[in-house]
């Protein structure tokens, strides 16, 4: 692959945006890793073929870049790799002066933009995709763009939030049960803040598909709601509550803690927790419970106390949000 990508660097100046986002999603499908000078010089190209990229490239790119956790690197970062980046510059010129139709004003825009940072261009990426309100984004490629900020950790602009809200809304009765649970899990890992109206007509339309929710969704979209500090409507709860008693032979242990943790949460006691009355009315042990038993994190999860150190359950609840990464 080396061999590979060596080559595919010497001739990304005349690579199309096309070529750029197969390229990079191939990288992802292999988990292979390129080199840093052969990075700079791709998100260059990259920033050149911008207004070239469809709705589906963009998100591509985007989710090729969360696989292979390239994320951006802060500006203040930037010193410490500019001695890496100027080394590439010659080259990166030379390419980037091909993407923008052999003009050097376009090779030293990408390069005073990218200030030799890691994943700059990440954010042109984004006001890229926003720049015509997500005119023409499939539901496909909307949740591809939410899910990979989500694992890149790369929280949005406000206004890049506001225009993909309405959007998405438009297509939720399209996405599947994994894309509606992965986009309010990447808003919950991102902290947004969200609008209560939106959110509650994300989970009425996850309430209508329950009975398609594997365990595995259920238990992300109550972490997920919970952690975004939203408290569902009471059908909402009342119909989740029986999608947990119905499918609870199907959870782990970390799932259940988090679906307990989630309850209480959303105001329900020890007492009436469905997760706590499942596990005190089942005549065997599960490999849940002996998951649960053995996890103190996941135990006080369940039963809602908090350890010797002070550390609460909505402690051990956001802390365990890491292991969620559909």
């Amino acid at each position: 692959m080396d061999a590979v990508a060596q080559e595919i660097h010497s001739k990304l100046g005349h690579f199309r945006a096309q070529d750029l986002s197969n390229t990079l999603w191939a990288f992802a499908m292999l988990k292979y890793q390129p080199t840093e000078e052969w990075w700079q010089d791709f998100e260059r190209q990259v920033y050149g073929a911008l207004t070239d990229l469809t709705d589906r490239q963009l998100a591509n790119l985007l989710w090729a870049f969360a696989v292979l956790e390239r994320r951006s690197e802060p500006a203040a970062c930037a010193p410490a790799s500019a001695a890496s980046a100027s080394t590439a510059a010659p080259d990166a010129s030379a390419s980037a002066s091909a993407s923008a139709g052999g003009s050097p004003h376009g090779a030293a825009a990408a390069l005073a933009v990218s200030g030799g940072r890691r994943g700059w261009v990440l954010d042109p990426l984004l006001a890229h995709s926003c720049a015509n309100g997500f005119s023409g984004f499939s539901s496909g490629s909307l949740h591809l763009l939410m899910w990979s900020l989500g694992r890149l950790h790369h929280a949005p602009s406000q206004a890049w939030l506001q225009g993909f809200l309405p959007a998405a809304a438009e297509h939720f009765f399209r996405f599947s049960p994994t894309e509606l649970s992965n986009i309010v899990w990447a808003l919950a890992k991102l902290g947004a803040e969200l609008p209560a109206p939106w959110l509650d007509k994300l989970l009425l339309v996850a309430q209508w598909r329950f009975p398609s929710f594997p365990a595995r969704l259920l238990s992300i979209v109550a972490w997920s709601t919970a952690t975004l500090n939203h408290r569902p409507q009471p059908e909402w709860l009342m119909c989740f509550e029986e999608q947990v008693r119905s499918k609870f032979l199907d959870f782990t242990g970390h799932e259940l803690a988090c679906v307990a943790w989630s309850f209480r949460r959303f105001g329900y006691s020890t007492r009436n927790n469905a997760v706590f009355y499942m596990l005190q009315k089942q005549q065997r042990f599960l490999k849940a419970d002996f998951e649960i038993l053995s996890n103190p994190k996941l135990l006080r999860q369940v039963l809602g106390v908090r350890s010797a150190q002070g550390e609460g359950a909505n402690d051990g609840g956001s802390s365990s949000s890491s292991s969620f990464a559909p």
